[in-house]
């Protein structure tokens, strides 16, 4: 599956990269805020989008989001478990819900998805207020372990 990232951070890298010269407690303390936060704000805001959007695959999609362990807050949406009648797993329903057949697949798409519901373009209004509170665990952490 792809990263994808929502926000550009200018000197993220650097900072990632000075986090490894911390001791691994202080990522481990990152890891957990970072966790926090997704479940928070980015797993209701995507569940709500795919509820609302995401037409009769909704349900199946909002089931499938969950927050993943990283030092940046992270969401994870889809997987290989059969969820749809015929088959479909969240991961094969996840884009053609949002593009359908304006999507990279095309006219692969089955005709159900049509020109898509474009849910996920709802899913982001959590950008503020998660990268501020990222911002603050951060800060917290390079308090505790920086010396």
């Amino acid at each position: 599956m792809a990263k994808k990232s929502e926000v550009q951070i200018e000197g993220l890298g650097e900072l990632l990269r000075d986090f490894n010269k911390l001791p691994k407690d202080a990522a481990k303390e990152l890891r957990t805020s970072s966790k926090v936060i997704a479940n928070k704000y980015m797993v209701p805001a995507w569940k709500d989008a795919a509820l609302t959007y995401a037409g009769p695959w909704g349900q199946d999609l909002a089931e499938s989001v969950r927050a993943g362990s990283d030092r940046l807050p992270k969401i994870m949406i889809g997987g290989n478990r059969k969820v749809a009648r015929g088959g479909a797993t969240a991961n094969m329903l996840r884009y053609p819900a949002d593009k359908g057949n304006r999507g990279r697949a095309g006219g692969r798409v089955p005709p159900a998805f049509g020109s898509g519901s474009n849910w996920i373009q709802y899913a982001r209004t959590y950008k503020g207020d998660a990268i501020e509170e990222w911002g603050k665990a951060v800060d917290r952490a390079i308090g505790r372990w920086a010396l």
